[in-house]
Order: C-alpha cells, then structure tokens, then sequence
C-alpha cells in the first residue's frame, strides 16, 4: 500500500454468486487501471474459484480486458470440498447460495469493523440463497438487518454520458411479486421512503430544493380512475400532505410510470 492509497476511499467488493455473472463483471470492472487512482480495493470471495472462471473467460475474452486474480488484494473465502464438488458454472443451487452468502456476511463484517468504508456486491442469486437456507429477500435486506436499521431503500443514480444529466430514483418497493405491490403500497410507507430520499438528496448530492416527481401506481396514473383508483383514493392526497409537511421539496406527479421513465 502506497501513500496515496492511504486517503482512498476502501472498498470490499463481494463476489456473489460464484457460478454466475458476478466474477466475470468483477473481473472486467477491476481490468480498468483508474480505479487505482480512485479507491482501494478489496475483493471477497475464493481465489481459486475465481481463477478458474478467469482461465475460462480467457478463451473468450482478451487477457487484457480481465484483471488476473493473483495481483488482486483478497480476503479468502473457505470453500469446504464437500460444498465445491457441487459448483456448476451457470448453474446456482445451494451450493453457489452458500458460497455467496458467506462472501456476503464476510463482507459485511469487514464493513462493521470499520476495515473498508463501503461495500460493493455483485450480483447473486435469491433462489439459491433460499435452497441453502438462507431466506432473505435480496442483499438488500440483509444489509439492513446487519446495520440494524428500519430506515433503508434501494437507490439507483446514473449520469447521461452525453448530457450530464442526473437521475436518482428510490424505489417504494422492493423484492416483492407484482400482485403484492398495490398492498404493500401505503401512504405510511411512501413517508418513510420520501423522507428517506429527501433526507439522501440533502447529505450525499447536496440537493436543498429537490423537485422529486412521484410515480402512479397504475398505467396513465389511473385515468382519473378508469384504470385503478389508487392515485385518487390515497396517492394524490398524500402528496399534498407532503407537500405542505416539506415546503422546501417540489413534488410532481403523479407520473405515469412509463411517462417518467
């Protein structure tokens, strides 16, 4: 570790699943010599594992374009024979489920120790968490439940490379079938989440007057209630209630889904 590494941000990036896409997006991601300059970084997951997909990702892929897994910073992963034997490439089971969620709950442990500042998870696979045991909806909530927060929420930010154009959007919802959302959906729940954006806006993008456009549930947001009454019966009001609670937040909508995206 050099001197400039020292006032990086530290990273541990969890592998995911060992016999999905996760190694190889890792692998290709970690090939880019600025991340160097820009965080330290600390994959999670079996060496071994990961040097076999990266010898077999070579037959596809220019070695250029594939960090090699010996010059990465690691922390091991044991994987007891008896588990390995069972690993098949594209194949999750609970195997590859336990596999990933150790690396995970690994990784999270480094994060609680204070040993990395942030943690990045590639992807895994819920089925196969859920055939080794491991009943949680998505890596999202068990970070939670490891962080021991109630208040917590999926966001998605990414930059337009052509207009610097910025979207951040929170989800209400996560990790439920879609005949469960009209349910889940309540105006207490979308307090949390709004509150929770609000509060993220100001903290992290340094947003003071965010315009925050709300999402209908149904196509067209309800057609004036030809389509769900959703939007008329609670959503609109709730956003006026917000609106007059957070005077400072412009809120717009609510927006058709597929007019918003």
């Amino acid at each position: 570790m050099n001197a400039l590494s020292l006032d990086l941000p530290r990273l541990a990036i969890a592998l995911g699943d060992p016999m999905g896409i996760g190694p190889e997006v890792v692998l290709k991601a970690l090939a880019d010599p600025a991340l160097a300059t820009q965080c330290a970084i600390t994959v999670v997951g079996s060496r071994s594992l990961l040097c076999d997909r990266y010898e077999a990702l070579r037959a596809m892929i220019p070695a250029d374009n594939l960090a090699h897994p010996e010059t990465l910073n690691m922390v091991e992963i044991d994987v007891p024979d008896a588990t390995a034997t069972q690993l098949r490439v594209g194949h999750g089971n609970a195997a590859s489920g336990a596999v990933s969620f150790w690396t995970l709950e690994r990784t999270i442990a480094l994060a609680l120790a204070g040993a990395v500042d942030g943690v990045v998870t590639a992807p895994i696979s819920k089925a196969a968490w859920n055939a080794a045991g491991y009943h949680y909806p998505g890596q999202t909530e068990l970070l939670a439940e490891a962080a021991h927060s109630q208040r917590f929420g999926m966001l998605f930010v990414a930059r337009s490379p052509h207009t610097g154009w910025t979207l951040r959007t929170l989800l209400a919802t996560t990790h439920i079938p879609l005949r469960q959302v009209p349910d889940a959906l309540t105006p207490a729940l979308m307090t949390l989440k709004l509150e929770l954006l609000v509060e993220c806006l100001r903290q992290d993008f340094g947003l003071e007057r965010p315009t925050i456009a709300i999402a209908g549930l149904n196509p067209h947001s309800g057609e004036q209630g030809q389509l769900g009454r959703e939007e008329l019966d609670w959503l609109i009001p709730w956003m006026q209630e917000m609106g007059d609670r957070l005077p400072q937040v412009r809120l717009e909508g609510p927006v058709p889904p597929d007019t918003l995206w």
